[in-house]
């Protein structure tokens, strides 16, 4: 296995604990981290990176019980999952994933300092472990309420995978729930510039401009996310519902725009029955 941190203010962030002047320091501190058994990691520093080599060979696959721990968390049984998780863990500690779901259980079940410390060991056994940086951001926002920390985990999520327009839209949606809208609209715009037909980015927007009292871009960009969705599902009927909301409020300030409205009605119309004929 090949670990590989940036000597950056990321790795301090999982490793509060080491000097980062200190590279012989650094080096002790994580040879003995990854230490496991009577395996002990070669660890070099490269440049602007810390490499960590681990001899992983006589680690058995758990693929049967990783699986099934999987299957017992949708299900919602948590109590046998974690006793599964906890023999995996104990025959191979080096897995980011197990941490990751043990992690997400116990901030499921209220443990959010359980929750933090899980995925502390899930992201010092892979720094890229998208979702266990999206779940600490979560839990760090939503429940610490320590956003400039919360968007550190967040930001390295877009550094792993710039293009991930859907990470980025999920951000803003978790950072709008919690009334920064500044700071979810950043995420918002730049989801948008990757993909500007994901219809809902454009229905984030729609709602964060129906809460400032801009109408007028709230009716207009629930019309985009309508003219996206090609379901007729939740997401779908929302977009429907503001943008009536708000095309009654901008009718009731200048009865100008009933002309407009009813334009983007029946265009939106047209489009559905075309989508309906195939």
């Amino acid at each position: 296995m090949l670990i590989i941190h940036r000597l950056d203010d990321f790795l301090f962030t999982i490793f509060p604990e080491i000097d980062w002047n200190d590279h012989e320091a650094i080096i002790k501190r994580l040879e003995t981290y990854y230490s496991y058994g009577n395996k002990k990691p070669n660890v070099k520093i490269d440049n602007d990176f810390v490499i960590i080599e681990i001899d992983t060979s006589d680690i058995e696959a758990q693929e049967a019980d990783y699986n099934k721990t999987i299957a017992l968390c949708e299900q919602g049984k948590y109590t046998e999952a974690k006793k599964l998780l906890d023999n995996l863990i104990k025959k191979d500690s080096t897995n980011s994933e197990y941490h990751r779901i043990y992690g997400q259980i116990l901030s499921d079940e209220g443990d959010q300092d359980g929750a933090t410390d899980e995925l502390i060991e899930a992201l010092r056994w892979d720094p890229k472990n998208k979702w266990a940086l999206l779940m600490m951001g979560n839990v760090l926002a939503k429940y610490k309420q320590d956003i400039s920390t919360a968007l550190k985990y967040y930001d390295q999520v877009i550094k792993i995978d710039p293009e991930d327009n859907i990470a980025l839209n999920n951000i803003g949606a978790n950072l709008i729930q919690l009334g920064n809208a500044s700071e979810a609209k950043k995420y918002f715009d730049k989801a948008l510039q990757l993909n500007p037909e994901y219809p809902n980015t454009h229905y984030a927007l729609a709602l964060m401009a129906s809460n400032e009292g801009d109408d007028y871009t709230a009716f207009n960009k629930a019309i985009d996310a309508i003219k996206r969705n090609a379901r007729r599902d939740d997401l779908y009927r929302q977009g429907v519902k503001l943008a009536f909301d708000s095309a009654a409020k901008l009718i009731r300030q200048d009865e100008a725009f009933e002309h407009l409205v009813m334009h983007e009605i029946a265009h939106i119309d047209l489009a559905t029955q075309a989508r309906s004929r195939g």
